[in-house]
C-alpha cells in the first residue's frame, strides 16, 4: 500500500510543514532543489492537515505540469513562452505588490486607461484630455490605490469610449509604432513589479501582451472585492523581533540562527534598534562598509566585543581583511532578514535588495588542491616526524590532528564525520578496518550525538594499509584501554553541536604555518586532493562518490546500491601515494606507546571511568 503524504512536524519547533521529495527528472523546473519544503505555519495538528491538503494539491499540479513538460521536450522547465504567460497573467491577476497597492484587475484598468490615451494621442485629429503618465507616476498610481481611483483618467474616458476598444482600432488610425510604444509602456511596469530588467524577460513577453489584450473583452474589469482593512505591516517591529519570527517561520539550523542572530546584534550596534520599516539602503551599505575594516581574524576576546567597538580597535589594521564571502554572510543575514519581512508584508519595501558585495561570487571556487610537493613539505613537519612533540593546543591536541590529516588524505572523508566517529564505529572485516561513518546513536542522552551530511554520506569508509602500518588500530586499542568511547576524545560538542570547529580552526593554522598561506588551501583541500588521485588512479567516478559519501542510497542503506567492502579496500590502495615518505612517518612511530601519547596529549572533556 503506497504511503499517503502528511504534515511534517519540526521536531523542533512543532511547526508542521508540506515536505516532499521532488522526483529527480523534475528537479530543473524547480531549481534543482530535491526537497520541497515549506511551512504550514501552524502547530496545530489538524488546521495543518486542511492546509497540507491544499498546499500538497497546488503541488501536485505543479509537479504535473513539468512531468507533461518533460514528456513534450525533455526538458522539465517552462518555455518561454510559458514564463512569458506566467510573468504577464500574475500582473493582470495577481495581489497587490505592496500594501494598499492595485490588484491585478486594477492594474489592468490602469493599463488600458493609459494604452488608450497613448493610443489617442497617436491619431491623426486624437488629443487625449488627460495626459498620459510617465513611467515612474504610473509606478506609482499602481502602488497607491487612493492616488489611482482618484487620478482624473479614471474619471473621465476618451469620447466615452469603453476600456480598450481603442486599442481595437485598426492599424491605420495610427501613426506609424504606436502599439509597440505602448506595449514597451506596458512592458516596463512589468518588468519593474517582478523586479527585473526589461532585458531580463523571458522571448515572447511583448507577444503575449499583445495577445493578452487582444483576447479581453471591452470594458471594465471585474471590481475589486472587498478585502479586510487590516494592514499586515508592522511599523514598530525591531530587528531583534523580527529574527526570532525569521527563525520560528523557517526552522533554520543552529549555526544559520546563530549568524544571523550575531549581525543583526552588529547591525544594532552600528544603526541604533531603529524599526525595521525604518532601515533604509544606505544603512546597509554603511554597515557593509564598516564591517570591511574588520580583520580575517581576531582573538577570541575580541569577537565579544560589540560591532563598533570590534571596528575601532581593528581599524588600523592594513592587510588581512574580511574576505568577501565573510562580508557577504554578515550583511546576507540582514538582507534575509529584511526579505522574509517583505514576504510577509511587515514593511513596505525590502532595503536589503540589490547591496552589492565587491569580489564575491557564488562561482569563486574558494579551495585548492594540495600539489605533491605541498603534501610533502607537510607530511614531513614536526607533526609526522616528532611524535614526541605532541601536545594539546587549544583544545585540540596534535595526535587528533594527526590521525585526521592522514584519514582525510588517504580516504577523502569530511572532517566532522571522521571527528565525531565513536570508537564502536571503527570495525575490522577480515584484514580491512574501516570507519562505519552514520548519525546513529549508542545510548540515549549519551553524549554522542552525531550528524550527517546527506542520505548518501551513510558509508563505510577503508583504512588503508598505511595507516595501519603507523599504529592507527594500536592507537584504537589504547583509546579502548584507557576507557574511552571515542575515537577523538578530545573533540567535544559546541554550541552547534559540532565538534570539529577548533579542529579545523587548528589543522588551518597548521597549513598556514608549515605548508602555504593561500587562502585556498585548507583541510577541505585534502577532500578535493583526494578525488584528484582517485580519478587519475582510474577509479571510476561512482566508486569515487562512494568512498566521499556523494552517491545516494537506495533502500538497502549503506549496503545497497554500491560496491562491497573489500571491493572498497582494493579499489582504496590503486591510488598512488608513492611521492610521500612512508619510510619516515613509519620509522616515526615504530616504538610509538599509544597509551603514553594519550595521557600527554592531556586529553580534556572525558573521564575514565572507575575500575570499580
Amino acid at each position: 500500500m503506497a504511503h499517503m503524504a502528511q504534515p511534517w512536524k519540526h521536531p523542533s519547533t512543532g511547526f508542521y510543514y508540506l515536505r516532499r521529495e521532488i522526483p529527480t527528472k523534475l528537479r530543473p523546473a524547480f531549481e534543482g532543489k530535491a526537497m520541497w519544503k515549506v511551512s504550514l505555519r501552524t502547530r496545530d495538528f489538524s488546521r495543518a492537515a486542511v492546509l497540507f491538503a491544499g498546499a500538497n494539491a497546488e503541488l501536485e499540479e505543479r509537479f504535473e505540469e513539468a512531468r507533461k513538460r518533460f514528456a513534450e521536450s525533455g526538458d522539465p522547465r517552462p518555455s518561454k513562452r510559458d514564463q512569458a504567460v506566467e510573468l504577464v497573467s500574475s500582473y493582470f491577476q495577481g495581489p497587490p505588490l505592496d500594501e494598499g497597492g492595485l490588484d491585478g484587475p486594477e492594474r489592468l484598468l490602469l493599463c488600458r486607461l493609459e494604452v488608450d490615451r497613448g493610443l489617442w494621442n497617436a491619431t491623426p485629429g486624437g488629443c487625449s484630455q488627460v495626459n498620459i503618465s510617465d513611467d515612474e507616476e504610473w509606478w506609482r498610481l499602481s502602488g497607491n490605490a487612493a492616488l489611482f481611483r482618484g487620478h482624473r483618467g479614471t474619471l473621465r474616458h476618451l469620447t466615452d469610449r469603453a476600456p480598450g476598444e481603442i486599442w481595437r482600432y485598426p492599424d491605420h488610425r495610427f501613426s506609424t509604432g504606436a502599439r509597440d510604444i505602448e506595449i514597451k509602456r506596458i512592458l516596463t511596469q512589468v518588468a519593474r513589479h517582478h523586479g527585473r530588467a526589461i532585458d531580463d524577460l523571458p522571448d515572447g513577453t511583448v507577444e503575449y501582451i499583445s495577445e493578452y489584450l487582444d483576447r479581453l473583452p471591452v470594458g471594465p474589469s471585474q471590481a475589486r472585492k472587498p478585502q479586510s482593512a487590516q494592514s499586515r505591516l508592522k511599523p514598530e517591529m525591531r530587528l531583534l523581533e523580527l529574527f526570532e519570527a525569521w527563525k520560528e517561520d523557517t526552522a533554520p539550523k543552529a549555526q544559520t540562527a546563530h549568524e544571523y542572530e550575531r549581525a543583526a546584534l552588529d547591525f544594532i550596534d552600528f544603526v541604533g534598534d531603529i524599526p525595521v520599516s525604518e532601515i533604509v539602503k544606505n544603512d546597509l551599505l554603511n554597515y557593509r562598509d564598516e564591517a570591511l575594516k574588520l580583520p580575517k581574524s581576531m582573538p577570541r576576546k575580541d569577537r565579544e566585543l560589540p560591532f563598533t567597538e570590534r571596528v575601532a580597535k581593528h581599524a588600523s589594521v592594513t592587510d588581512g581583511r574580511v574576505s568577501a564571502p565573510t562580508l557577504k554572510k554578515r550583511v546576507g543575514g540582514i538582507q534575509a532578514l529584511l526579505s522574509h519581512a517583505a514576504e510577509q508584508r511587515w514593511i513596505k519595501s525590502n532595503e536589503g535588495r540589490d547591496v552589492a558585495i565587491s569580489g564575491y561570487s557564488k562561482s569563486i571556487r574558494k579551495r585548492r588542491p594540495f600539489e605533491e610537493d605541498e603534501l610533502k613539505q607537510l607530511l614531513s613537519s614536526t607533526l609526522f616526524l616528532a611524535p614526541a612533540s605532541w601536545r594539546m593546543k587549544n583544545h585540540v591536541s596534535d595526535l587528533t590532528l594527526y590521525w585526521l590529516f592522514l584519514i582525510a588524505l588517504t580516504t577523502g572523508a569530511r572532517l566532522e564525520e571522521v571527528g565525531q566517529a565513536a570508537l564502536a564505529d571503527v570495525r575490522i572485516s577480515g584484514s580491512v578496518t574501516y570507519i562505519d561513518i552514520d548519525d546513529y546513536t549508542l545510548e540515549p542522552g549519551h553524549d554522542d550525538a552525531k550528524a550527517i551530511k546527506t542520505e548518501g554520506s551513510r558509508r563505510l569508509v577503508p583504512i588503508h594499509d598505511r595507516l595501519v602500518d603507523l599504529g592507527f588500530n594500536t592507537y584504537r586499542v589504547a583509546l579502548a584501554k584507557l576507557g574511552h568511547t571515542r575515537l577523538f576524545p578530545d573533540l567535544t560538542l559546541n554550541q552547534f553541536e559540532k565538534r570539529t570547529k577548533e579542529a579545523s580552526r587548528a589543522a588551518n593554522r597548521y597549513i598556514d604555518a608549515h605548508v602555504s598561506r593561500d587562502e585556498r588551501l585548507t583541510f577541505h583541500s585534502l577532500r578535493h586532493g583526494f578525488k584528484d588521485f582517485a580519478l587519475e588512479a582510474g577509479i571510476t567516478e561512482r566508486i569515487v562518490d562512494q568512498i566521499c559519501g556523494h552517491a545516494p542510497t537506495s533502500v538497502g542503506g549503506k549496503y545497497g546500491n554500491g560496491v562491497r567492502l573489500p571491493v572498497l579496500y582494493a579499489t582504496l590502495h590503486r591510488i598512488d601515494w608513492t611521492f610521500i615518505d612512508w619510510t619516515a612517518l613509519t620509522a616515526a612511530t615504530a616504538d610509538q606507546d599509544w597509551e603514553k601519547s594519550l595521557t600527554l596529549s592531556h586529553v580534556v572533556g572525558v573521564q575514565r571511568p572507575s575500575s570499580t
